[in-house]
């Protein structure tokens, strides 16, 4: 007897039911996904030790950014155009994922000049995850009932944040203790490995009736109703690009400066990162229990004042314990913004508006991750390294204050229950 996966046929159980099992996978998927999430976030380092210039490092961290502010708007609207969300949304995530056993392979692939390929290749990959995001963020807000977001996107955080930090600290041990490339390689064919799990489990999510698959069916009508630039997201987008230009003006510096100036090894690259998610499971845990008595945009407005703790602890200290200390911190900040910031573009957008929002509010951002990585490049090449950790720390600063003098309005009701 034939049997047919709920997550290609309409499911007879309560709308309740099927959100408790989409949640549980959400949970499942991400736990796979962290491990190579871990992996990835060597990317910089395995560049470096091939003998990447600052520049190419650079483009490492800001060519995808330039590919995703491009594609951010045109892939939301062909995703809205299209009939079979599962098929586009996955599969360009798998394509994205399969891409980085090809990283494993570089050193083999490409004995000259590997360090330029190997950012090539990663700087490709990331054209077919354009289309994943925006729909995978429109999915979420969609299978995830409002009063749950808030718990359910922290509980995600946190679990990835989780195998992050385990995954981190074990890969930089792994990688001091094996060969140089092989530790590499064996690393990135083991990411691989494991994140199919999460591919199996996305794969067996519910999706509701406007994301189902239903076959040969006539396209649906094209919808009319405009999407204006209203206040309250052009607060966010204006706000938003000066705040994450602080923010990504010395992303291409960090693993530089580590390595370079203050020789460490990946062993504690790898322990710095397992620190840094380690304040995220907090800051996620703090935030979300702050959320029971305040709205999104008063996290947003308070932890947007406080990331500049980090560039400035870099400008003054060069202590390795005490930057791993400071690098808990700011993303103990960095997990409030990002879980105030994802739930005020939910709030400020009208159903019909919201893949609109969140495709222009990634632009922006992509736009910002973009510029500013080549600029801090550029300026470490002049003023130095520390001048550009300074400036990032009084960008930040006013991004801050632009969030508190242009608020982002309206807001969630105080209380909400995320439980």
């Amino acid at each position: 007897m034939e049997t047919v996966s709920p997550s290609h046929h309409p499911d007879a159980r309560s709308p309740q039911a099927i959100a408790a099992t989409n949640i549980r996978y959400l949970y499942l998927e991400i736990a796979f996904a962290s491990v190579l999430g871990a992996i990835i976030t060597f990317n910089s380092a395995f560049a470096i030790r091939l003998g990447a210039s600052n520049q190419l490092v650079a483009l490492l961290t800001s060519a995808p950014a330039l590919l995703a502010a491009v594609g951010s708007i045109p892939s939301a609207r062909f995703l809205a155009q299209r009939i079979h969300h599962r098929f586009w949304l996955f599969g360009s995530l798998f394509i994205y994922r399969l891409g980085y056993l090809i990283v494993a392979l570089m050193p083999i692939l490409f004995p000259m000049n590997t360090a330029t390929w190997l950012v090539i290749w990663i700087v490709l990959l990331n054209l077919p995850v354009i289309l994943f995001t925006n729909g995978w963020h429109v999915l979420l807000g969609d299978i995830i009932p409002e009063e749950k977001r808030a718990f359910v996107v922290s509980r995600r955080q946190i679990i990835w944040s989780l195998g992050l930090t385990v995954l981190s600290a074990l890969g930089g041990a792994w990688l001091d203790r094996v060969s140089f490339p092989t530790n590499y390689e064996l690393l990135y064919g083991f990411g691989f490995l494991t994140v199919l799990g999460s591919q199996f489990y996305i794969g067996r999510l519910i999706m509701p009736e406007k994301h189902r698959n239903p076959g040969k069916v006539p396209r649906p009508k094209k919808q009319h109703e405009p999407v204006a630039m209203r206040r309250p997201i052009r607060r966010l987008l204006i706000n938003m690009v000066v705040y994450q230009l602080g923010l990504s003006l010395p992303a291409a510096l960090f693993n530089i400066y580590y390595i370079r100036t203050l020789k460490v090894s990946d062993g504690w690259i790898g322990l710095n990162s397992a620190a840094a998610n380690v304040g995220v499971i907090l800051g996620y845990l703090l935030w979300e229990r702050l959320l029971r008595r305040r709205t999104y945009g008063w996290v947003q407005r308070r932890a947007t004042l406080l990331t500049w703790i980090f560039p400035i602890t870099l400008f003054f200290v060069t202590d390795l314990n005490v930057i791993i200390l400071s690098n808990l911190l700011v993303n103990m900040m960095h997990s409030g913004v990002d879980l105030a910031n994802f739930n005020v573009l939910l709030h400020i957008s009208r159903p019909h508006e919201r893949a609109s929002y969140i495709s222009w509010f990634n632009a922006i951002i992509n736009l910002s991750t973009f510029i500013a990585p080549l600029v801090g490049s550029f300026l470490a090449d002049g003023p130095g390294i520390l001048s550009v950790m300074l400036i990032s720390a009084i960008v930040r600063i006013i991004g801050g204050i632009m969030f508190n003098l242009s608020r982002v309005e309206p807001e969630p009701t105080p209380g909400v229950n995320i439980s």
